[in-house]
Protein backbone atom coordinates (compact mmCIF):
# COMPACT_ATOMS: atom_id res chain seq x y z
CA UNK A 1 0.00 0.00 0.00
CA UNK A 2 1.40 3.41 -0.92
CA UNK A 3 1.53 6.12 1.78
CA UNK A 4 -1.03 8.35 0.07
CA UNK A 5 -3.49 5.44 -0.01
CA UNK A 6 -3.50 4.77 3.75
CA UNK A 7 -6.91 3.46 4.67
CA UNK A 8 -8.36 3.27 8.16
CA UNK A 9 -8.92 -0.15 9.69
CA UNK A 10 -12.75 0.14 9.76
CA UNK A 11 -12.75 0.94 6.03
CA UNK A 12 -10.52 -2.07 5.32
CA UNK A 13 -12.84 -4.28 7.37
CA UNK A 14 -15.86 -3.11 5.37
CA UNK A 15 -14.01 -3.80 2.12
CA UNK A 16 -13.10 -7.28 3.36
CA UNK A 17 -16.69 -7.93 4.33
CA UNK A 18 -17.57 -7.10 0.72
CA UNK A 19 -15.04 -9.66 -0.56
CA UNK A 20 -12.03 -7.42 -1.30
CA UNK A 21 -9.03 -9.72 -0.78
CA UNK A 22 -6.50 -6.92 -1.46
CA UNK A 23 -7.97 -5.01 1.49
CA UNK A 24 -7.57 -8.18 3.59
CA UNK A 25 -3.81 -8.17 3.00
CA UNK A 26 -3.66 -4.50 4.04
CA UNK A 27 -5.80 -5.22 7.10
CA UNK A 28 -3.64 -8.12 8.31
CA UNK A 29 -0.22 -6.64 7.52
CA UNK A 30 0.11 -4.40 10.63
CA UNK A 31 -0.68 -7.38 12.88
CA UNK A 32 1.37 -10.01 11.03
CA UNK A 33 4.64 -9.78 12.96
CA UNK A 34 3.05 -9.76 16.43
CA UNK A 35 0.70 -12.58 15.47
CA UNK A 36 3.49 -14.80 14.12
CA UNK A 37 5.65 -14.03 17.17
CA UNK A 38 2.74 -14.94 19.45
CA UNK A 39 2.11 -18.21 17.60
CA UNK A 40 5.84 -19.00 17.50
CA UNK A 41 6.21 -18.53 21.23
CA UNK A 42 3.03 -20.46 21.88
CA UNK A 43 4.02 -23.40 19.68
CA UNK A 44 7.79 -23.26 20.20
CA UNK A 45 8.37 -23.92 16.52
CA UNK A 46 8.68 -21.47 13.62
CA UNK A 47 7.23 -23.84 11.03
CA UNK A 48 4.26 -24.70 13.23
CA UNK A 49 3.72 -20.99 13.88
CA UNK A 50 3.59 -20.31 10.12
CA UNK A 51 1.05 -23.12 9.69
CA UNK A 52 -1.06 -21.78 12.56
CA UNK A 53 -0.79 -18.27 11.08
CA UNK A 54 -2.08 -19.50 7.71
CA UNK A 55 -4.93 -21.38 9.37
CA UNK A 56 -5.76 -18.25 11.38
CA UNK A 57 -5.93 -16.18 8.19
CA UNK A 58 -8.31 -18.66 6.62
CA UNK A 59 -10.57 -18.51 9.67
CA UNK A 60 -10.42 -14.71 9.83
CA UNK A 61 -11.26 -14.38 6.13
CA UNK A 62 -14.15 -16.85 6.38
CA UNK A 63 -15.47 -15.13 9.52
CA UNK A 64 -14.87 -11.47 8.63
CA UNK A 65 -18.55 -10.93 7.79
CA UNK A 66 -19.41 -11.85 11.40
CA UNK A 67 -16.95 -9.35 12.86
CA UNK A 68 -18.68 -6.74 15.03
CA UNK A 69 -17.12 -3.31 15.20
CA UNK A 70 -17.62 -2.95 18.95
CA UNK A 71 -14.75 -5.43 19.36
CA UNK A 72 -11.18 -4.30 18.77
CA UNK A 73 -10.02 -5.98 15.55
CA UNK A 74 -6.62 -7.00 16.92
CA UNK A 75 -8.28 -8.67 19.92
CA UNK A 76 -10.68 -10.51 17.62
CA UNK A 77 -7.76 -11.57 15.42
CA UNK A 78 -5.68 -12.83 18.36
CA UNK A 79 -8.64 -14.67 19.87
CA UNK A 80 -9.04 -16.56 16.59
CA UNK A 81 -5.29 -17.33 16.55
CA UNK A 82 -5.54 -18.46 20.17
CA UNK A 83 -8.40 -20.82 19.35
CA UNK A 84 -6.60 -22.16 16.26
CA UNK A 85 -3.57 -22.93 18.43
CA UNK A 86 -5.71 -24.62 21.09
CA UNK A 87 -7.41 -26.73 18.43
CA UNK A 88 -4.00 -27.72 17.13
CA UNK A 89 -2.85 -28.72 20.63
CA UNK A 90 -5.92 -30.84 21.10
CA UNK A 91 -5.08 -32.72 17.91
CA UNK A 92 -1.40 -33.18 18.73
CA UNK A 93 -0.62 -34.12 22.33
CA UNK A 94 2.73 -33.99 24.08
CA UNK A 95 4.41 -31.25 22.10
CA UNK A 96 8.02 -30.66 23.02
CA UNK A 97 10.13 -27.54 22.86
CA UNK A 98 11.98 -27.50 19.55
CA UNK A 99 14.36 -25.06 18.04
CA UNK A 100 14.55 -24.64 14.30
CA UNK A 101 18.16 -25.31 13.28
CA UNK A 102 17.97 -22.39 10.84
CA UNK A 103 17.12 -20.05 13.72
CA UNK A 104 20.36 -21.00 15.48
CA UNK A 105 22.66 -20.90 12.46
CA UNK A 106 21.08 -17.91 10.76
CA UNK A 107 22.49 -15.09 12.84
CA UNK A 108 21.31 -11.80 11.47
CA UNK A 109 23.74 -10.02 9.21
CA UNK A 110 24.16 -7.05 11.55
CA UNK A 111 27.37 -5.14 11.84
CA UNK A 112 28.24 -6.60 15.25
CA UNK A 113 28.36 -10.42 15.32
CA UNK A 114 28.89 -10.47 19.09
CA UNK A 115 25.75 -8.38 19.73
CA UNK A 116 23.80 -10.56 17.33
CA UNK A 117 24.98 -13.68 19.13
CA UNK A 118 24.14 -12.26 22.57
CA UNK A 119 20.69 -11.15 21.36
CA UNK A 120 20.01 -14.58 19.91
CA UNK A 121 21.15 -16.27 23.12
CA UNK A 122 18.88 -14.06 25.23
CA UNK A 123 15.99 -14.79 22.89
CA UNK A 124 16.62 -18.54 23.15
CA UNK A 125 16.84 -18.30 26.95
CA UNK A 126 13.54 -16.43 27.03
CA UNK A 127 11.86 -18.97 24.74
CA UNK A 128 13.14 -21.79 26.92
CA UNK A 129 11.95 -20.01 30.07
CA UNK A 130 8.50 -19.38 28.56
CA UNK A 131 8.19 -23.12 27.90
CA UNK A 132 8.53 -23.78 31.66
CA UNK A 133 5.49 -21.66 32.53
CA UNK A 134 2.23 -23.37 33.37
CA UNK A 135 -0.22 -23.55 30.47
CA UNK A 136 -2.35 -20.71 31.86
CA UNK A 137 0.64 -18.49 32.69
CA UNK A 138 2.09 -19.01 29.22
CA UNK A 139 -1.25 -18.29 27.58
CA UNK A 140 -1.80 -15.04 29.50
CA UNK A 141 1.81 -13.90 29.10
CA UNK A 142 1.84 -14.44 25.34
CA UNK A 143 -1.57 -12.86 24.75
CA UNK A 144 -0.47 -9.81 26.72
CA UNK A 145 3.05 -9.46 25.34
CA UNK A 146 2.54 -10.45 21.71
CA UNK A 147 -1.17 -9.94 21.30
CA UNK A 148 -1.11 -6.60 23.10
CA UNK A 149 -4.45 -7.62 24.56
CA UNK A 150 -5.80 -5.83 27.63
CA UNK A 151 -6.22 -8.06 30.68
CA UNK A 152 -9.99 -7.62 30.54
CA UNK A 153 -10.08 -9.12 27.03
CA UNK A 154 -7.70 -11.92 28.03
CA UNK A 155 -10.06 -12.74 30.90
CA UNK A 156 -12.99 -12.85 28.50
CA UNK A 157 -11.09 -15.01 26.00
CA UNK A 158 -9.85 -17.51 28.59
CA UNK A 159 -13.09 -17.52 30.57
CA UNK A 160 -11.29 -16.70 33.81
CA UNK A 161 -11.87 -13.87 36.30
CA UNK A 162 -9.70 -10.80 35.75
CA UNK A 163 -7.93 -11.29 39.10
CA UNK A 164 -6.97 -14.83 38.11
CA UNK A 165 -5.59 -13.55 34.80
CA UNK A 166 -3.63 -10.85 36.63
CA UNK A 167 -2.29 -13.50 38.99
CA UNK A 168 -1.18 -15.69 36.08
CA UNK A 169 0.66 -12.72 34.56
CA UNK A 170 2.26 -11.76 37.86
CA UNK A 171 3.58 -15.26 38.50
CA UNK A 172 4.67 -15.70 34.88
CA UNK A 173 6.74 -12.50 34.96
CA UNK A 174 8.15 -13.38 38.39
CA UNK A 175 9.16 -16.88 37.22
CA UNK A 176 10.67 -15.60 33.96
CA UNK A 177 12.73 -12.96 35.76
CA UNK A 178 14.01 -15.53 38.23
CA UNK A 179 14.87 -18.05 35.51
CA UNK A 180 16.61 -15.49 33.32
CA UNK A 181 18.52 -14.08 36.30
CA UNK A 182 19.64 -17.61 37.29
CA UNK A 183 20.58 -18.45 33.69
CA UNK A 184 22.78 -15.34 33.46
CA UNK A 185 24.51 -16.13 36.77
CA UNK A 186 25.83 -19.47 35.44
Amino acid sequence: MQPQEITKEPDLIKKCQNGDSAAFADLIFPHRENLITYLNRLSGNKTTAEDLFQETLVKVWSGIKKYKEQNKFSSWLFSIAHNVALDSYRKIKNRKYTVDVNEITDLSSGSNPHSDYVSKEIELQLEKAIETLSKKQKEVFLLRMHGNMPFKEIAKLTGEPINTVLGHMHYAVKKLKLMLRNENVK
